[in-house]
């Protein structure tokens, strides 16, 4: 006469019980649950962080352009988007008084270039906070000053950093 006991499987039985089925698929709805999350998570967040990375980029690219050619560079910014521009070649005064002091006409680089006009990837309006304030200038020099720039859309927010080297850093 066969004793049945509690853990030990009957050597009849074949397949899986319902409880080890409903363990598999509570599995399988975490991990999609999880995926989901990670793949449409805030798309503010993500789209203003693209959008810190590529300026990150291009304030290089300008740098490099602006060293390269000896035309100094600022960026403007509004909430649709940005634009780099070039100040004219010869200047008396230094390039950040010029940017202050008037904006050069026909001198916005097309469309063509990589420093081109551009929207921002978010899709409520973004506001820019640069500490110090002042207009972000991109010169000949090799030496810059460290900027805080802080991109906002809504209630998320990212730093870009420019180092005492001239590096950009982004941060959360």
């Amino acid at each position: 006469m066969p004793i049945l006991v509690p853990g030990h499987a009957d050597p009849q039985q074949k397949g899986f019980t319902l409880l080890e089925m409903m363990i598999v698929v509570l599995i399988i709805g975490i991990a999609t649950t999880l995926a989901s999350v990670s793949a449409f998570g805030n798309n503010k967040e993500k789209a203003l962080r693209q959008d810190a990375q590529r300026l990150a980029q291009l304030f290089t690219a300008a740098q490099v352009e602006a060293r390269a050619s000896g035309h100094s560079l600022i960026w403007e910014y509004d909430q649709q988007g940005y634009r780099f521009k070039r100040l004219p070649r010869r200047m008396i005064l230094p390039a950040r008084l010029a940017a202050r002091a008037h904006h050069p006409e026909d001198l916005t680089l097309g469309a063509d270039a990589m420093l081109r006009p551009r929207k921002w990837s978010s899709r409520t309006p973004v506001e820019v906070k640069i500490s110090p304030r002042e207009v972000l200038t991109f010169g000949p020099d090799w030496i810059t000053t460290p900027v805080n720039l802080e991109l906002q859309a809504g209630d998320v927010a990212i730093r870009l950093l420019r180092l005492g080297n001239g590096r950009f850093v982004v941060q959360q």
